[in-house]
């Protein structure tokens, strides 16, 4: 191995949890990083960001410099003094949730690495939510890829790739093991050869977009299958705002649940019976689901037999979520998988 000052000097820009175990095996690993960046917690509204976190502990911990932007589109005057006046030579998005400003790219004298991909590649699920959308359409893989952040979005050259594989019963924090783990190998891959920095591999013209999803695009569709809804549930859960559905005035985040079995004894989205542990089963268009894990808007609230949930229909949800992207990026086309489920 090299000597740690021969490696390129790499800062980091990271605002979610996820991105944490991508950084902290790069430090396992001996690579040195320059400086951490992030945003205050003063800064960040309340479910702006799922899996928000402050890098300052983190990067203490490591031992590793942060510093603090007050803008996310790094845009401000502030920001962009700080930034230039720090000594890197290359910068790694490991989370951050916004277009890279031109400047930066500029100032950077080896570029700057983002990590994206989809269960169609990097080119064919570009936009946002690619790891969601993975798991709550019930895809198999996901295709990572590290690349060349351009002024584009994930519209740059790639230098690594990596697939890895879904198990059944995964979900969205285990995706993003997944993906931590194969980012940081080719991180690393990079930081040892610099070179490959100016090998990369152009993308396809033709590129597809997976659209941006919201919290409240999340609501239950208790006229579905109880292995979706559940598949659904994993997609959603912890560090995104869960699973939703509502009964009156009282909203229910379910954040674990699993097929039961294949009885009904009432209608879609009504409990059928409820456990002295808290736990409750829902009918479904098939069964029974049942719930394990849950929280609700009313701090006493507790299921009770014959309460019935609203249901939200999958259908209209994902034209909502398509339509609003249409409107928004008209010149961005919707990726064909996701227009296959309407």
């Amino acid at each position: 191995m090299i000597a740690s000052e021969q490696y390129p000097r790499l800062l980091v820009l990271c605002t979610v949890s996820t991105g944490l175990d991508a950084i902290a095996e790069l430090h396992r690993r001996g690579y040195p990083i320059a400086g951490l960046v992030g945003l205050k917690p003063l800064d960040v509204e309340p479910d702006a960001i799922s899996g928000y976190v402050d890098i300052a502990q983190f990067s203490q911990s490591i031992g590793v410099a942060f510093h603090y932007v007050e803008t996310y589109s790094l845009n401000s005057d502030r920001d962009r003094a700080l930034l230039t006046g720090l000594d890197f030579d290359l910068v790694w998005v490991a989370g951050w949730q916004r277009l890279i400003p031109g400047w930066l790219i500029e100032q950077s004298r080896l570029g700057v690495l983002g990590g994206h991909g989809s269960p169609d590649g990097i080119a064919g699920g570009r936009g946002r939510s690619p790891q969601n959308w993975a798991l709550l359409l019930g895809c198999s893989q996901f295709d990572l890829a590290l690349f060349r952040i351009t002024e584009g979005v994930d519209e740059g050259p790639i230098i690594a790739q990596r697939t890895f594989f879904y198990r059944p019963y995964d979900d969205i924090q285990v995706s993003y093991y997944r993906a931590a783990l194969a980012m940081s190998e080719m991180v690393c891959e990079v930081l040892a050869h610099p070179e490959r920095l100016e090998k990369g591999k152009h993308q396809s013209t033709q590129a597809f977009y997976y659209p941006q999803r919201l919290p409240v695009d999340g609501m239950v569709d208790w006229y579905q299958q109880a292995d979706v809804i559940a598949r659904h549930c994993r997609a959603l859960t912890t560090p995104y705002p869960g699973l939703r559905t509502t009964a009156r005035d009282v909203t229910l985040t379910i954040t674990k649940c699993q097929p039961f079995d294949d009885q009904h004894d009432g209608p879609p989205g009504e409990i059928s019976h409820c456990f002295h542990s808290g736990d409750f089963l829902v009918n479904v268009l098939d069964g029974r689901l049942l719930v394990r894990g849950w929280a609700s808007n009313d701090a006493v609230w507790c299921p009770r037999p014959k309460l019935r949930f609203e249901s939200v229909s999958w259908q209209q949800q994902l034209t909502t979520i398509v339509n609003r992207h249409v409107s928004k990026y008209p010149e961005q086309c919707v990726s064909p998988r996701i227009l296959r489920h309407l």
